[in-house]
């Protein structure tokens, strides 16, 4: 299965580069958007994004990021041409495709003041996510923030937990799928292999183009852009070694 993975585009704010850099590629099975693909909440620009996507997928499947606010997801399961997964899962080429917004370690202040029980949704998502990662084998997982903080590398340490996750780390390494995230903008380490699942980080915006992917049989191969081909291998110990084996325990405390 041959995938175009991007993110943050931010639309009105890239959507001229974004325009470009759809002129060279070729057509894929699927286009996964992980989110922030609008600005603001200004889901009106979807349509567009939609538009320039047309001919170029088969099928379109989004998450929300933090920028497609809750009351706004209506109008966006509401457009024609596209899925939106909010902790939902779908099946697409004999792909179990798995997307939810994703969770933080720690609720940003925005948050905090505005997400009611946001902990609380964040544990529950938690939950939920690492029951469907258990034991699973060649699917799909589309969040927006990061399942891990080894694609968070170039970006603030202290900002990590504001970020990602620590939590489905080890749900990871026990599975075999594709993970692909966004929201990290400034990430230097955009593929990283946990045991035998690949994550990897689309954010539009540091990258300037989207990710195309290869997808066959469980096996990960990206082949643009050039720069981001190789995946580091990153060992997963569990929660707490793990953690501590990057630096990280403070934040989890």
């Amino acid at each position: 299965m041959r995938i175009l993975a991007t993110s943050d585009v931010h639309s009105p704010h890239h959507l001229g580069e974004f325009k470009d850099s759809l002129a060279s590629i070729d057509h894929v099975d699927v286009a996964l958007l992980a989110g922030d693909m609008v600005d603001g909440g200004r889901v009106e620009y979807y349509r567009v994004i939609l538009d320039l996507l047309k001919g170029k997928a088969d099928s379109i499947i989004a998450v929300p990021g933090n920028e497609e606010y809750d009351e706004k997801l209506r109008g966006l399961r509401g457009l024609n041409g596209m899925i939106l997964l909010n902790d939902e899962e779908v099946v697409v080429n004999n792909v179990r495709v798995i997307g939810s917004r994703g969770i933080l370690d720690r609720p940003t202040k925005w948050q905090e003041r505005n997400v009611k029980n946001i902990g609380e949704v964040y544990r529950r998502r938690g939950d939920w996510l690492i029951s469907r990662l258990r034991g699973l084998r060649g699917a799909i997982l589309l969040t927006h923030y990061s399942p891990t903080y080894a694609t968070l590398e170039g970006e603030d340490e202290a900002n990590y937990p504001f970020l990602g996750t620590r939590r489905l780390e080890y749900a990871l390494s026990t599975a075999r799928v594709l993970a692909i995230h966004g929201h990290a903008h400034r990430s230097r380490v955009r593929c990283v292999r946990l045991g035998e699942s690949t994550v990897v980080n689309v954010a539009f915006e540091g990258a300037g183009s989207p990710f195309i992917i290869d997808y066959s049989n469980g096996a990960v191969n990206i082949i643009e852009p050039d720069e981001y081909r190789e995946c580091r291998e990153v060992k997963v110990e569990g929660k707490v070694k793990g953690a501590r084996s990057m630096g990280l325990d403070k934040w989890l405390k």
